[in-house]
């Protein structure tokens, strides 16, 4: 009888927990979509465009290029340091993630477009890109 009572009890606690870890987890991917419409928010709703932000894609940064025009690129920018690749937010200026991935080993296309940087749409695009050039 009491390895019934034993066997329910640790079935009821690992439910909880599980309960716990997947409320956790719902909350972080909230915060983060929060604060990634706060991003797009704060860097796409310009006084001069004519696109307003419920047309614009989530996660979608809108930079000024070098002549000034606006236009969408992505939310990570790779760019060459020290020989390797490094992920930039699309500021270019903020360092979202090192990598050690040597300029060297990809192919020729695509070591001139990260030596003259490199946009990616989103997460999704960067992670494809680490798992395929990462030994």
């Amino acid at each position: 009888m009491r390895k019934i009572f034993y066997s329910i009890g640790i079935f009821l606690f690992l439910g909880v927990l599980s309960l716990a870890y997947y409320q956790s987890y719902q909350i972080a991917a909230t915060r983060d979509r929060l604060w990634l419409l706060s991003q797009t928010d704060v860097s796409g709703n310009s006084e001069n465009q004519n696109t307003s932000f419920s047309e614009k894609a989530p996660g979608t940064a809108v930079m000024a290029d070098s002549n000034g025009e606006t236009g969408q690129y992505g939310t990570y920018y790779l760019k060459e340091q020290d020989g390797y690749v490094t992920v930039y937010h699309s500021d270019q200026r903020t360092i979202y993630e090192t990598t050690s991935i040597s300029v060297l080993s990809l192919p020729e296309s695509l070591r001139n477009e990260v030596s003259n940087g490199k946009y990616l749409r989103d997460q999704q695009e960067l992670y494809s890109f680490l798992e395929n050039y990462s030994s």
